[in-house]
């Protein structure tokens, strides 16, 4: 079977994401314009006592990367895969759908040991979503398409989309203030964001996020360990859900040796490629 994708269908769910963000997240100008900002901000700025948290960072606006042959297919069968991760954890806002995906773009270009833990975990499970085995070989990280063109990266055949889209840390080591409140005033722009991309996999890393989303999970069905069938904001898909790769001990999956990677992440997304493409 070989891949093809539907470039012009990918351009117009990009435009009316671009549409929707514009209008309930992130201006033309680059200001965040989301209603429930200043709740967020106060859930940070101030502990439970009501009392000012000291050098605390916010950055606000860090959109998704949908990429150009998001719309794929293997052998005719629908292929569309969105990773669902927590936040960026990175202190620079106003991020737009173009910057985020030549960030991903640009990890693209390394060495899979060169990329950052979530991104080596990223790679592996496309690799194995879309039927290949875990490497730190480029090869395997090209997707021939069916008309002949230039090879797609794996990177430029997925969307990977936040639960949060703003990040908060505080002090000089960056510790992490994101919140419930955050993930829950963003739930609505994640709704969102999969109904206009209608994923038929969606790959969730991090307990939390996964908790989060029951509150939009409908006709749950385990289908294997870590995998189920759903209706996520209404769109039918399979769910698989992990833990962070840059998770710490045995739940880590960064890198290529680690245990969960094999034992976990491997054979519920061999199952979840058997069930997309038949």
């Amino acid at each position: 079977m070989s891949f093809a994708s539907d470039t012009s269908a990918t351009a117009k769910r990009v435009d009316e994401l671009r549409q929707y963000m514009a209008k309930q997240v992130l201006g033309p100008s680059g200001d965040c314009v989301c209603r429930k900002l200043g709740s967020c901000r106060r859930a940070v700025l101030f502990d439970r006592r009501g009392a000012a948290r000291p050098a605390v960072n916010y950055a606000a606006g860090q959109l998704s990367h949908v990429g150009r042959h998001y719309d794929l297919t293997l052998g005719g069968v629908a292929c569309r895969i969105l990773v669902i991760a927590m936040d960026t954890a990175r202190l620079r806002g106003g991020v737009s759908l173009d910057q985020r995906s030549e960030e991903v773009m640009e990890s693209a270009r390394l060495q899979f040991n060169d990329r950052n833990p979530h991104m080596q975990g990223v790679t592996s499970a496309l690799r194995l979503a879309l039927g290949r085995a875990p490497g730190s070989d480029r090869a395997g990280e090209q997707l021939r398409l069916s008309d002949g063109g230039k090879p797609a990266h794996v990177f430029d055949a997925y969307a990977m989309a936040n639960l949060r889209l703003c990040s908060a840390t505080a002090g000089e080591e960056k510790k992490s203030l994101s919140n419930r409140t955050m993930s829950r005033n963003c739930l609505p722009h994640l709704t969102a964001t999969v109904k206009i991309l209608k994923p038929t996999l969606c790959i969730v890393q991090g307990v939390e996020v996964y908790q989060t989303l029951a509150d939009v999970l409908t006709a749950r069905k385990q289908v294997a360990p870590q995998l189920e069938r759903a209706r996520l904001a209404g769109v039918d898909t399979l769910i698989a859900a992990f833990t962070n790769p840059s998770a710490r001990g045995v739940q880590r999956w960064a890198g290529l040796t680690n245990s969960y990677l094999h034992a976990t992440v491997a054979p519920a997304l061999r199952a979840a490629h058997r069930m997309m493409v038949g």
